[in-house]
């Protein structure tokens, strides 16, 4: 990422939902890459307290969606955000 993209990308974080807790997974229908975090996901929710949900970065706001369209899948969470390639390791890591 260049240093005008870091500058002016929208913070993920300032899409802060009601509940911190909640961690956001940007992807969009038909991504594999999203469906292979979202299996990650899963995963460690099998055995952690993990809450998540899906955004469908189609739905956005159109300056928002062109930000994450080379980036998704994105996982964010209250304090980090992550970009695909990540492991279960990494998920794990924030939990």
């Amino acid at each position: 990422m260049s240093d005008f993209d870091a500058q002016h990308m929208t913070n993920p974080h300032d899409h802060m939902m009601a509940d911190p807790t909640t961690w956001r997974l940007y992807g969009t229908v038909g991504c594999h890459l999203c469906e292979i975090a979202e299996s990650l996901l899963l995963q460690a929710q099998a055995v952690a307290d993990i809450r998540w949900q899906s955004i469908d970065i189609a739905e956005l706001p159109e300056q928002e969606m062109l930000e994450f369209a080379d980036k998704i899948p994105v996982l964010v969470t209250a304090t980090k955000t992550l970009y695909y390639p990540f492991s279960i390791m990494d998920v794990m890591a924030l939990s």
